[in-house]
């Protein structure tokens, strides 16, 4: 097994300046400390009660729509959560908000002021501690101009590397000629995008066994990253920084039918200038595939440099011992490991981005 080296805490060094690249988790949910309180007042939360379950997880209830969030470590706040993804190996967590949260169906006058007190309560999480967390704003996508204006706000003043956007905003998938600004604004600030799911509309056909998030979360992600490629939404933003969950869902999968569809349907050639693979290949994914065989086909399909750590903490269908698992793979190679541990997020979000100023 590859021994893990943590900066800052071990002494390791290497040839890029004496100190060893972090263990970077790109995929780390949080609960607002406000929707916490919520749970003790009975006040909603920006529109959202937030309940415990029998089970003492926490359940979110906006309108008609009831999720409940598999994990009791959500109420966990920021110092509280440090000793658990330490003791798994990781050294810095990328921490969003949970995505049920995201709420684009919100009147906007109700999700600005929540976007601004999430991403605010981020900017403390990196300020308080600045070696192990950075922050994913989230953007109230309803309203595309306010969402330009909080993601330069979050990059700017609040020091945050990025965003974490659903998979689609109310139905409108990302080849949206209404959402190309905040890709627009997003590539030009360098910040990443991580391209979550949030709401499945295959629902309706997968109501039992948790086939929901099973199936209908790696399909959302198929979709956004199909609509991004058919749509020729790449090459208008050509240099953006986006990072999908879950090993991108069923699309190293399927990139073949892409390619084909390519081939031989008009429809599909309509806006891409490339193959389908080849945007592919220009994209970043998470590890978070449960599958040492499926990590390899998405490395084989993408490149070793576009997989990242992602563990989904502190969900229940997430990986608790990410570093383990990585090193356990007998596929992957050392180089290829490490790589997905610590080098390749390391030039996504630049190495500057992910060590506090000395």
């Amino acid at each position: 097994m590859m021994a893990v080296t943590r900066p800052g805490r071990s002494g390791g060094s290497d040839r890029r300046g004496g100190r060893v690249d972090p263990v970077v988790d790109v995929h780390a949910h949080f609960l607002p400390l406000g929707a916490i309180h919520a749970a003790t007042t009975g006040q909603p939360w920006h529109g959202t009660r937030v309940e415990r379950s029998a089970r003492g997880t926490p359940v979110l209830v906006t309108g008609d729509y009831r999720v409940g969030l598999g994990s009791a470590e959500y109420w966990n706040g920021p110092e509280d959560r440090l000793a658990t993804f330490t003791d798994a190996g990781v050294d810095v967590q990328v921490v969003s908000v949970t995505p049920p949260l995201f709420r684009y169906y919100l009147d906007a006058e109700e999700a600005i002021p929540a976007a601004h007190e999430v991403n605010d309560e981020l900017r403390d999480w990196t300020t308080s501690w600045p070696e192990r967390y950075r922050g994913l704003a989230t953007l109230p996508l309803q309203d595309v101009s306010a969402s330009v204006d909080e993601l330069d706000r979050a990059v700017n003043e609040l020091g945050l590397v990025g965003a974490a956007v659903g998979t689609h905003v109310n139905g409108e998938n990302w080849d949206s000629p209404t959402l190309l600004p905040v890709l627009r604004a997003a590539e030009e600030l360098g910040a990443m995008l991580f391209v979550h799911p949030a709401g499945s509309r295959v629902e309706a056909a997968l109501p039992r066994y948790h086939m929901r998030n099973f199936i209908g979360n790696p399909f959302e992600t198929t979709v956004a990253i199909g609509s991004l490629i058919f749509g020729g939404v790449l090459d208008e933003v050509p240099d953006i920084k986006l990072v999908f969950a879950h090993g991108g869902g069923f699309a190293c999968a399927d990139v073949g039918r892409f390619d084909h569809g390519y081939a031989v349907r008009p429809e599909a050639r309509e806006y891409p200038e490339l193959l389908p693979s080849e945007y592919l290949r220009r994209l970043y994914f998470d590890s978070l595939t449960h599958s040492a065989g499926a990590l390899r086909y998405v490395i084989d399909t993408v490149g070793a440099d576009q997989v990242v750590l992602g563990t989904d903490y502190p969900a229940d269908m997430g990986q608790e011992r990410p570093v383990d698992w990585i090193s356990s793979c007998e596929g992957l190679s050392e180089q290829e490991k490490n790589g997905v541990l610590r080098d390749n997020v390391a030039r996504l979000l630049r190495r500057d981005t992910l060590r506090p100023a000395s």
